[in-house]
């Protein structure tokens, strides 16, 4: 028999927190602190606008920007009409952005004004972010709460993958898988209501952006950094009372490398939350050693829901304390609560400790499916798991490994070639400020591991001895391509398939009797 009682929705996140919290901080954005009262006052006003914009129960509405004050609003405004927001990267070109317009079909666009890509929206009604235009826009709604026409079931977000073996594809989340998402983050992280959460990254990539509703489950005051550098980062810690944040290991390096570093100014952080890309080791043990906080590791995707897995800040200091057990500080830790994960083989068939296979999920905070894309839906949403495509392993005391992504992994002289492995170990070289390996060509091994180095020359030496010092040899790199940058897509996340492009080219190049 289904349950007779209503399911939560976005709407009542907003409701309790301006009953019981109406002047407390609900966001906070540089020069602009919004209480909870003002900010449902804020949404209503905008879900209103935005109604009579013609906006309607499953419509699409996009935004692109930095992040802003604007953005929770938008958010929330978009669920309580049940559309969707289609959030884009505010690094996308307008090829790309052009894309997800039409691949969405928004009913509505919030464009920061002056945008690049902003000619990509030419046919959506728009209104631009960060200028007079949409506080013009919002305050024409009513104050009222709007109607109620949405449901827990209602998609909430359409957020594109990243997209660096093809098109993104879009990825359908509901408010209900939210919600959830919420209380495992709150739960996992031990969250209550006295924390102040800083984002850093972009509000609009799913990490940081799904914290817009988890930090509203109990109240949180949602700090909002405009733009990450450390000395701002810094400043906005001190100022606002930070408690905790979430950085990706190149900001915990700007941040432990900066100048303006000071322990002392940190002092209200209670933890750190780092992930998202490979983190050295050697880079967790000095974030561990500098840092007057805990350390926290979770692991998540777009498709699966954020977090995941947990590898929390006691089980930091004493692994990094022990040598026996200093490996598993480099895990993304166990499984949390109302979360189960296996590795499987190519069939399905789960493995035991200590044997990779592909991680595969089941929670009920999952996507619903990919937009319009039925066959890589299926595909992905096999026999009651998400398949993550990510390569892992777990030891017998249930601590996960990440090895790589399934499509970058490669095989050389009949064994398998993890490129992540060999990024963590030059990522800890001194002076390497970003790498990324891939599989080149080769006559005897098949194929065999390139690193391409954003460096000079000079790290040529270091590079190799600390390859040779911590990889078995079919590991270590057999050619080294010193590079300004790396190629990135829209989100930053860096295109691997252009790298083994560029390897073919050079290839193709070379005289053919060339060794």
């Amino acid at each position: 028999m289904e349950s007779a009682v209503p399911p939560l929705l976005l709407r009542d996140l907003l409701a309790r927190n301006a009953e019981i919290y109406p002047n407390d901080r609900a966001v906070v954005c540089g020069t602009v602190t919004r209480t909870w009262t003002q900010l449902q006052e804020r949404v209503f006003r905008l879900a209103n606008r935005l109604r009579q914009a013609g906006v309607d129960r499953g419509d699409r509405i996009i935004a692109v920007q930095r992040n802003g004050a604007e953005i929770p609003e938008i958010y929330f405004a978009a669920a309580l009409l049940g559309a969707m927001t289609v959030p884009i990267s505010n690094w996308l070109t307008e090829a790309e952005a052009s894309y997800i317009v039409s691949d969405s079909t928004p009913a509505f666009a919030f464009v920061e004004a002056g945008h690049a890509a902003t000619a990509a929206f030419a046919n959506v009604p728009t209104v631009a972010t960060k200028s007079p235009a949409y506080e013009d826009f919002l305050a024409a709604g009513s104050a009222d709460e709007p109607p109620e026409v949405e449901t827990a079931g209602d998609p909430v977000f359409l957020m594109y993958t990243s997209g660096t073996t093809g098109r993104p594809k879009g990825v359908v989340t509901t408010q209900s898988a939210m919600i959830q998402n919420g209380w495992h983050i709150l739960l996992s992280q031990d969250m209550t209501h006295d924390d102040v959460f800083l984002s850093s990254t972009p509000l609009t990539h799913a990490a940081a952006g799904t914290r817009v509703f988890s930090m509203a489950l109990d109240g949180h005051a949602h700090v909002i950094l405009e733009r990450y550098t450390a000395e701002a980062f810094i400043e906005a810690v001190e100022t606002h009372g930070v408690t905790v944040t979430i950085l990706v290991p190149t900001m915990i390096k700007a941040l432990l490398d900066s100048e303006a570093f000071d322990a002392a100014r940190l002092s209200s952080m209670r933890v750190l939350i780092y992930g998202a890309a490979p983190t050295p080791l050697n880079l967790v043990e000095r974030a561990a050693a500098m840092l007057p906080c805990g350390l926290l590791h979770s692991y998540g995707q777009t498709e699966t829901g954020t977090a995941l897995t947990v590898l929390t800040p006691d089980e930091h200091r004493r692994f990094l304390a022990d040598p026996a057990t200093k490996s598993r500080a480099s895990s993304i830790g166990r499984v949390i609560a109302g979360v189960r994960m296996k590795i499987v083989d190519e069939d399905g068939v789960e493995l035991p400790a200590g044997q990779a296979g592909e991680l595969v999920v089941r929670s009920t905070k999952g996507m619903i499916g990919y937009w319009h894309l039925p066959e890589a839906t299926a595909s992905v949403l096999s026999a009651g798991w998400i398949r993550t495509g990510d390569v892992a392993s777990k030891d017998d005391d249930g601590y996960y490994f990440l090895h790589d992504r399934q499509k970058d992994m490669f095989i050389s002289g009949g064994l398998n070639v993890y490129p992540l492995e060999i990024e963590r170990v030059l990522l800890g070289v001194p002076g390497i400020l970003e790498c990324a390996v891939v599989g080149g060509a080769d006559d005897h091994w098949g194929e065999v591991p390139v690193a391409f180095i954003v460096g000079t020359p000079e790290l040529l030496t270091a590079a190799q001895e600390a390859c040779a010092a911590q990889l078995a040899g079919y590991k270590q790199p057999k050619r080294y391509e010193f590079v300004d940058s790396l190629p990135r897509n829209g989100t930053g996340k860096v295109m691997k398939p252009e790298l083994r492009d560029r390897l073919r080219s050079m290839a193709a190049l070379l005289p053919e009797d060339a060794s």
